[in-house]
């Protein structure tokens, strides 16, 4: 699998990377774990539990990747 994210706002961003990806069957208590964690992250602990369980609700699956290659850059343009 490939996945690009791209920053259309200057100064310009991107992160690519390829590599194998496993589709994991919907376990709601994985999903709400995963999601938890990854809320903790970007969220804080704080609001970490109440994201988790609206973002690893019903309806959402769990991928893993395992990225060959990763090629990023930041801040492509700078502007003055």
């Amino acid at each position: 699998m490939s996945l690009c994210v791209d920053d259309q706002e200057p100064p310009f961003s991107f992160v690519f990377l390829r590599g194998k990806a496993k589709i994991f069957s919907y376990k709601q208590n994985e999903n709400i774990k995963w999601a938890t964690r990854i809320a903790a992250r970007y969220m804080g602990k704080r609001n970490s539990v109440r994201y988790g369980k609206t973002n690893g609700g019903g309806g959402t699956i769990l991928v893993r990747i395992r990225p060959k290659k990763i090629i990023a850059e930041k801040d492509i343009a700078i502007l003055n």
